[in-house]
């Protein structure tokens, strides 16, 4: 009994003496950009409380990454909601060591947004960053050091979420058969949007969304006013107004992305390759409406990718079996992916596609025939066109240097009516 009391005391010492997160973040020397955030964020007060807490910290390394306007405008107001977000995205209830973590494949933190977790070559990987150090003890918690800043999916949209619903519940009646039961749940849903307040539709955008959902439904042939009605869904889904709606053209060409409305630049996100400790950069920019994708790739410390990726809605490629790119290279080897997931995990379906350097190309992608890769390595597996919930692009030829992608449009196809 009184060995027992005298660990007890021992063990009750120790965790007194120990710092809090912020106090350990402050002495590490690594995160004073993380503390500096935390401050502007107002979350001492969070981090220093009983908790307990595991917290990813991106070094100051990881910080460096980002471009230094972007990151001074998310320290100052109005941005400091946003990095509220961002910071509590890189917190997870309870004391986790990376055994703990092992075990998992996804938490979820403090923002209400899910990590997946994986290990690849003994290195703990949290969404898209590499555990550097481990096991950082606090009073209050564990601290995980790595090596990028995680970006936090964009809040979902009630408008959103109730079009992906719609769209769950539409799909299939059409790959049934029923095109005209699934136009019937779209043309419900799109009534309920210009019928009722709260979606964020505009004074200005309600004459032309109820014009077009008026043209929709006085089209006889049931399957082309399902697909009308789902232009008018995506356009919404998108944010676009209504005159950039999604483009069908005769029922063989779909547009999945075109670059008219700048906004939509916005869904695409950057994912470098610190995975391996890499060096290599990359920028997203608005063109002449066109997306731009530039930087550097470098081959120190066994890096040599970056690449950029965006969700897309749920059967946006549905009764399409091929990709059509139009771009703009630099003359290297690019790889075009689909993903199964929104989820920013390693695996994804790859199919590489030369380019002239400053000369406009199409590409076509066949969905069958893209080869699933994880972290470059190729795998069994396949994925059909009705499982695409992401698209991204990668320069990974194993060569250092400046890179430029400029993206036109993204199609899906009907390949043999193309």
């Amino acid at each position: 009994m009184l060995a027992s009391l005298a660990v007890t005391a021992v063990l009750t010492t120790a965790t007194m003496a120990a710092p809090s997160l912020p106090e350990l973040a402050v002495s590490s020397g690594r995160l004073k950009t993380l503390v500096a955030a935390v401050q502007a964020a107002d979350l001492l007060e969070t981090l220093g409380s009983e908790g307990p807490f595991t917290v990813f910290a991106p070094t100051d390394s990881a910080f460096s990454k980002i471009d230094e306007s972007t990151l001074n405008s998310l320290l100052e107001e109005p941005g400091r909601g946003t990095l509220r977000r961002i910071l509590t995205h890189h917190v997870v209830p309870g004391r986790l060591d990376a055994a703990l973590l092992l075990e998992r494949d996804e938490i979820e933190t403090l923002a209400g947004t899910t990590l997946p977790l994986d290990s690849f070559r003994d290195r703990l990987l949290v969404g898209d960053a590499v555990v550097e150090t481990a096991n950082l003890e606090a009073s209050n918690g564990m601290v995980h050091l790595i090596d990028r800043v995680l970006l936090p999916p964009a809040p979902e949209s009630p408008l959103r979420a109730f079009l992906e619903r719609a769209i769950e519940r539409g799909v299939p009646l059409f790959n049934d058969g029923t095109p005209e039961a699934c136009a019937a749940v779209y043309a419900t849903a799109l009534d309920a949007v210009v019928t009722s307040e709260g979606w964020g539709v505009t004074a200005q955008q309600l004459p032309n969304l109820q014009n077009s959902i008026r043209d929709a439904a006085s089209i006889g042939d049931a399957a082309e006013r399902a697909w009308a009605y789902r232009r008018i869904i995506d356009s919404l889904w998108r944010g676009m107004p209504q005159g950039q709606q999604a483009r069908l053209d005769d029922g063989n060409v779909r547009s999945i992305f075109n670059f008219e409305d700048p906004s939509t630049v916005r869904r695409w996100n950057i994912v470098l390759d610190g995975v391996m400790g890499g060096l290599s950069t990359g920028r997203i920019a608005a063109g002449d409406n066109t997306l731009q994708f530039t930087g550097s790739t470098s081959l120190r410390n066994n890096g040599g990718f970056s690449s950029m990726r965006a969700s897309i809605p749920a059967g946006s490629l549905n009764g399409y079996d091929a990709i059509r790119l139009r771009v703009k290279g630099d003359g290297r080897n690019w790889i075009v992916g689909t993903r199964k997931s929104t989820s920013m995990g390693a695996d994804s379906f790859w199919t590489r596609f030369d380019t002239t350097e400053g000369e406009w190309i199409d590409v076509m992608v066949p969905i069958s025939e893209m080869e699933r890769h994880f972290f470059g390595e190729r795998l069994p597996g396949d994925i059909r066109p009705d499982q695409v919930r992401g698209l991204e692009f990668y320069i990974y030829d194993k060569k250092a240097g400046p890179f430029s992608l400029e993206i036109d449009r993204i199609d899906a196809v009907r390949s043999s009516s193309s």
